[in-house]
């Protein structure tokens, strides 16, 4: 199970590392423009707004797939969790039928001592005859 959360945690990882990989080149290539208008003095406060509103874009966006990347992992873990939990309670409830399961035989002694060969009766260890009264 350790190595499954260690996956879940390299995929968080390499998905982060991407989104900021591919922001920052996104962010690059996107202000070209901007750097061509302001060099041809093009009403200056228009195009930095318009710059600003795109970086601002541009960074919502990646923000979000961080964010859902950050949700998509609570809810791998939470779900990991519950395997674990789920697979610990099935090994507990298999070694409680183990104990708990009837006998396929009779626990008594006849009287010459040998073991009885009679089936025990429904929630007994005994069978009819050698069943306690």
């Amino acid at each position: 199970m350790k190595k499954l959360h260690e996956i879940k945690d390299l995929v968080q990882e390499a998905i982060d590392s991407g989104a900021n990989n591919v922001e920052e080149i996104h962010r690059s290539l996107a202000g070209k423009p901007f750097k061509v208008l302001k060099k041809i003095k093009l009403s200056g406060s228009a195009v930095e707004k318009l710059e600003d509103f795109q970086d601002q874009s541009i960074g919502n966006v990646y923000d979000f797939l961080r964010s859902m990347n950050e949700k998509i992992g609570e809810i791998a873990t939470d779900l990991l969790k519950k395997i674990e939990k789920d697979k610990g309670a099935k090994k507990v409830k298999g070694a409680k039928k183990v104990r708990k399961s009837a006998p396929k035989q009779c626990k008594a002694k006849t009287k010459r001592g040998s073991q009885c060969k009679r089936m025990p009766v429904a929630g007994s260890r005994y069978c009819s005859v050698h069943k306690p009264k």
